[in-house]
Parts: C-alpha cells; structure tokens; sequence
C-alpha cells in the first residue's frame, strides 16, 4: 500500500518506484534509433511544423497537442483493459487499477509543471512563441507516456 513515507521530495515511496520503473522501462526506447524516432521530440515536432508562417507553427503544434492527447487518452483506456483482462487474482487487479489512478494524476502534475519549467526557458518571448514550446512539451510527454504504457500490454497475460 502506498503510505505516507516520503523522501526528500515529498513524493510518496510507492510513486517514486512507479517512477523508477517508468525510467528503466524508458532505457530500451534510447536504446534504438527506431524506437526513438517513433516518439517525437520537441525539435522533431517543432520541425515538422516550421514550414508555416509563426502563427501556422502555433496552429499545427496545437493540433499535434490535441493528438497527442487523444493518443495518450487511448493508451490508458486500453491499459484499464488489459489490466481487467490480465490473468492474475482479483485484489492484484484493483491494487494495480488503483495505482494506475494515482499514476496518471501524477503524470498530469508532472507534465504541467515540467512544461512550465520548459515554456518559462523562453525567457523574453511572448505569447505564441511560448505557447509552442509548451505544445511540443506536452505533445512529447504524452506520446512518451502513451508508449510506457503500451510496452506494458505484452507483460501481462490475459485469462
């Protein structure tokens, strides 16, 4: 059960080893150029849209936000169905659906506050040019997150 025990951050020990294994699990996705280029980057992604004039960039990352985020919605739907599908006694399902929970609403405070970290990097740039460095933060976070997640699927058998 994940208690109140904390370290020096203040995060709970059992989101710090969701965490842990979210990281190891992201070591093979460096490993290969394949699986790298399948997550777009930021500079991949701002790339992609530099062919438009500032407000078509601010435009297309938006929409590569957006689906980005329907992708991610996606992910997790299908996580919370292998996990009710997965071959394993009751209790370890609802202990795993309930960390799930608690994972994604980590993921979301992390992502927010990351990408603020990341937009406040633009320094003296207003508005558009900041809001597209936000848009490739979160597009990023969640097409990494959505591929964490679909790593999972095979390690889990189903009945």
């Amino acid at each position: 059960m994940c208690g109140d025990s904390s370290v020096r951050n203040n995060l709970p020990i059992c989101v710090k080893i969701i965490l842990g294994f979210c990281l190891a699990a992201c070591l093979p996705i460096t490993a290969t150029a394949d699986d790298a280029s399948a997550t777009p980057t930021e500079n991949g992604l701002y790339d992609e849209c530099s062919e438009f004039s500032m407000a078509g960039i601010h435009d297309c990352l938006r929409k590569k936000r957006d689906e980005s985020q329907k992708v991610l919605a996606q992910a997790e739907a299908r996580m919370n169905t292998v996990m009710s599908r997965w071959d394993v006694d009751d209790q370890f399902i609802v202990a795993a659906k309930s960390n799930f929970i608690k994972d994604k609403q980590e993921f979301l405070k992390y992502r927010e506050v990351h990408c603020n970290f990341m937009r406040s990097l633009g320094g003296a740039v207003i508005g558009i040019g900041l809001d597209t460095r936000l848009y490739t933060c979160v597009t990023e976070l969640n097409y990494r997150r959505a591929k964490l997640l679909e790593d999972v699927f095979p390690d889990l058998p189903s009945k």
